[in-house]
């Protein structure tokens, strides 16, 4: 394989890795806007509005009243929520049928839920299929990440500044060795994609933090839910290390021609 090839993938891998940690979820416009609707509904102790929404004859009105007695005491009235969606999912059939599975994670002043709501759309008519309400959520990044761009203070995007120089100056060191050539080139390779990362997560509970040495880890200081702090700083070492030595690794032994 040429040089440049091994480079371009080599790039490619660091790439998508990078990516890994942007990435977010599609949102659904009308699926969240539905979601909304069934909290205000709930708010407002509305049952005639959710029964309204169901899906023509997926539930009758006695069966409706008895589920939903178990979820208003479930659920506790607030003036403010967040949702975030957690996975979606949608089929479509050939039938003119469409399926949208959501789930979607519910922070309150004082609780948190996940609310799962199937909604169905076809032939016959159009509304929620089935859902569910139970107490309590995973946690959900808040700040800190690329994708809450707007939520990250100075300090987080400081640290997410450094996680990019560090993945360019891995790239920049891997097409060095893979041009230079150095004794040993292979395992320098390899240690160039190495980092050597300390971790701190804070909880309200507990306090931990470990050190050690990673390929691929991202540096961050993320805020979540549920007043949860998770600090990561990777430096890279192996990169580092290699322009430490890179002027005796390509100076040729004495006696070699």
């Amino acid at each position: 394989m040429r040089k440049s090839s091994v480079a371009v993938l080599l790039l490619s891998i660091l790439f998508c890795f990078f990516l890994s940690g942007c990435a977010g979820l599609f949102k659904n416009e009308r699926m969240e806007q539905e979601v909304e609707q069934l909290i205000d509904a709930l708010n407002e102790d509305d049952a005639d509005q959710i029964f309204l929404s169901m899906y023509p004859g997926v539930i009758t009105r006695e069966e409706f009243d008895k589920s939903y007695e178990a979820i208003r005491l479930l659920w506790n009235k607030s003036d403010e929520h967040t949702i975030r969606l957690n996975s979606i999912n949608t089929q479509k059939s050939l039938g003119n049928s469409l399926i949208c599975q959501v789930r979607y994670y519910v922070y309150t002043r004082d609780n948190a839920y996940t609310i799962t709501l199937t909604h169905l759309s076809d032939n016959n008519g159009d509304g929620i299929y089935r859902f569910n309400l139970t107490a309590g959520a995973e946690p959900v990044l808040i700040s800190g990440g690329f994708k809450t761009a707007m939520a990250n203070s100075v300090l987080q995007w400081g640290v997410l500044f450094l996680c990019v120089l560090s993945y360019l100056f891995i790239i920049f060191t891997a097409v060095d060795i893979l041009r230079k050539r150095p004794r040993l080139f292979g395992l320098w390779l390899a240690a160039a994609l190495t980092f050597f990362s300390f971790q701190m997560q804070i909880t309200p509970s507990n306090f931990h933090a470990n050190v050690g040495i990673n390929w691929f880890v991202m540096s961050a200081f993320k805020i979540y839910t549920n007043d949860i702090r998770h600090f990561v700083f990777a430096l890279p070492m192996g990169s580092i290390l290699y322009w430490c030595f890179r002027r005796k690794l390509l100076t040729p032994k004495s006696g070699t021609p």
